[in-house]
């Protein structure tokens, strides 16, 4: 007995078509995963560069304002904007492990760790 169309739309059909996607992948259609490459990519590097000028403006704050990079130190200006920028790179931390950072940071070329 020959079997039944699969109506579109139906659940055998969106099934059949995720089964699809995966032979399609496993046979070396890897369009979607590189889009997301591109986009972890993009993502990583946006990130590493706000990283490096935080690392620059605290750098900086130490050396020209006299900023305490103790944790405990006294409360001022220049120590509260340090405070700042060492939350905001534990923060892009964060989202650098996220993207699996370690993974594209081997191929990154422009990075400083990498000379």
């Amino acid at each position: 007995m020959p079997s039944a169309p699969i109506r579109p739309g139906s659940a055998s059909w969106r099934v059949s078509g995720a089964f699809h996607q995966v032979m399609a992948r496993a046979a070396g259609d890897t369009g979607h995963m590189v889009d997301d490459t591109a986009r972890d990519r993009a993502i990583y590097h946006a990130l590493k560069a706000a990283d490096e000028v935080a690392a620059a403006l605290q750098a900086h704050l130490i050396e020209e304002h006299g900023a305490d990079p103790d944790r405990s130190a006294a409360q001022d200006p220049s120590t509260n904007s340090l405070k700042l920028l060492r939350q905001a790179r534990e923060r892009l931390g964060e989202g650098l492990r996220a993207v699996e950072a370690d993974h594209i940071a081997e191929s990154d070329k422009i990075s400083l760790r990498n000379r």
